[in-house]
C-alpha cells in the first residue's frame, strides 16, 4: 500500500471524480503555479518580470522604492467537466508572499518571497464491483491528496546603471503531500480500509535575470532558471524516488508610450518533459513541455500617483504539463482585469485581479474558472 502512495503521486489517477483545485492537477507533479503578484495577475502577468513584488525574475527587484512587504490570497470559483460529469468547485489558498527592498548607501536590493511550485489538491471517488468470497460487492474508493510543493526565493538584484541592471536567486524547492486513501464497502460484513502517508518534497533551484532601458520608453528583460530535480520522501524515511524538474528561460517587453500607458508582453517557455522518464517508469502518463504566453497594459489616470486606481488588463495563454491521458496537451486560456488604491502617503496598498480562465483537453476534460485575488502590499 505504501508503494501504491508513492505512486499515485507521480502517476496520478484519471479523474473519475470532482478535483477539489483543479483535475489537472491530478497528473504527475501537479498545477505549477505562477509567482506572480496580484498587480501582475491584473494584466495578465505581462509585467511580472518587471514587477518586485513577483518572483518570476529576480532582476526586477530593482524597481522596489522601499521596503516592501507584499501578501496574496486567491479564490477560485470553477466548473469542471470530465467523464464522470460536471460538477461546481470553489477553494482558497495563498500562492505568494514577498518581502524585500534596496539596501540603503549600495546599488543592491535584496528580497525573499513563498510561492506555490504546484498544487496537488484533490478529492476523487470511484465505485466499483469487486469479487469477495466468489461473490460479487460493491465499493466506493476514496483518494484524497492536500498540499503540494512550495518554492521559497532568496534574491538579490544589482543596478550596474541608470539603464540596466542583473539579479540572482537560489530556490529552496521543499513542502509536502498529505494522502489518504480509503475503501468503504456496501456490505457491512466487511469493516471500512483506510491508508494515510506523507510524502515530503526537497530540491534546490537557481535563476538568473536581467533587464535594461532602450530609450526612453522600451525596456526588455530575460531570465533563466534551473530546477535541477525534487527527492520524494515518504513518512520521513529514506528517499524513495525523485523527479527531474524544468529549465525555464524567459524574455519580455515594456512599452510607454505616454506617461499614462504601458504595453507589456513575454513568453515563458520550460521543458517539464525532462522529467517524463521519472513519471513513466513509476507508471504514469508522462509530461510535456510548456510554453507561456502573456500581453497586458496598465492606464493610470496620475502618473505621479500610479497606485491610484489604475486600471489593468490582459490574457495569458500556455500549456500545462501534465495531461489527464497519454499522448494528450492541455490548453489553458486566460482574460484578466484588475485595479489598486494606495493609501496612508502611498505606504500601504491594495490591488484586486479578476480572471476568467477556460482549460481544456481533448473534448472530454475542461474547466472554465474565475480566479478573484486580493494582494495587500506594505512598505513600512
Amino acid at each position: 500500500m505504501r508503494r501504491l502512495l508513492l505512486l499515485l503521486l507521480i502517476a496520478g489517477t484519471p479523474a473519475a471524480g470532482a478535483a477539489q483545485s483543479s483535475q489537472f492537477g491530478v497528473r504527475g507533479l501537479g498545477l505549477p503555479g505562477r509567482a506572480q503578484s496580484v498587480r501582475a495577475m491584473g494584466s495578465g502577468g505581462a509585467f511580472s518580470m518587471f514587477d518586485g513584488q513577483s518572483s518570476v525574475s529576480p532582476a526586477s527587484l530593482v524597481y522596489l522604492p522601499s521596503m516592501t512587504a507584499t501578501f496574496t490570497v486567491m479564490s477560485d470559483y470553477r466548473s469542471a467537466t470530465n467523464p464522470a460529469g460536471t460538477t461546481s468547485l470553489r477553494d482558497t489558498h495563498f500562492p505568494q508572499f514577498a518581502i524585500g527592498g534596496p539596501i540603503p548607501h549600495t546599488s543592491f536590493t535584496v528580497g525573499f518571497s513563498y510561492s506555490n511550485y504546484t498544487t496537488r489538491d484533490y478529492s476523487l471517488v470511484f465505485p466499483a464491483t469487486i469479487i469477495l468470497r466468489d461473490a460479487p460487492v460493491q465499493v466506493h474508493d476514496t483518494i484524497e491528496s492536500r498540499g503540494g510543493i512550495n518554492d521559497l526565493g532568496l534574491a538579490t538584484a544589482y543596478r550596474l546603471s541608470s539603464n540596466w541592471a542583473v539579479g540572482v536567486a537560489g530556490h529552496i524547492i521543499t513542502g509536502s503531500n498529505r494522502l489518504d486513501i480509503s475503501r468503504v464497502f456496501s456490505d457491512s460484513n466487511y469493516l471500512p480500509a483506510r491508508q494515510r502517508a506523507e510524502l515530503s518534497f526537497s530540491g534546490f533551484g537557481v535563476s538568473i535575470g536581467i533587464l535594461g532601458q532602450l530609450g526612453r520608453t522600451l525596456t526588455v528583460t530575460a531570465m533563466a532558471r534551473s530546477d535541477g530535480h525534487v527527492s520524494i520522501q515518504e513518512d520521513s524515511l529514506a528517499i524513495r524516488g525523485e523527479v527531474d524538474l524544468p529549465i525555464t528561460v524567459g524574455g519580455a517587453l515594456r512599452w510607454r508610450p505616454t506617461a499614462n500607458l504601458q504595453v507589456a508582453g513575454q513568453i515563458l517557455a520550460s521543458n517539464w518533459s525532462t522529467g517524463n522518464e521519472n513519471i513513466v517508469t513509476a507508471g504514469g502518463v508522462g509530461a510535456n513541455n510548456t510554453v507561456q504566453v502573456a500581453g497586458g497594459l496598465e492606464l493610470t489616470p496620475n502618473p505621479r500617483r500610479p497606485g491610484r486606481t489604475p486600471l489593468r488588463l490582459g490574457f495569458h495563454w500556455g500549456k500545462l504539463p501534465f495531461p489527464l491521458t497519454r499522448g494528450a496537451e492541455v490548453d489553458e486560456y486566460g482574460v484578466s482585469a484588475g485595479s489598486g488604491y494606495t493609501f496612508a502617503a502611498d505606504r500601504a496598498g491594495i490591488d484586486l485581479a479578476v480572471e476568467r480562465v477556460w482549460r481544456k483537453q481533448d473534448e472530454q476534460y475542461n474547466e472554465k474558472a474565475w480566479l478573484v485575488s486580493v494582494g495587500v502590499s506594505v512598505r513600512p
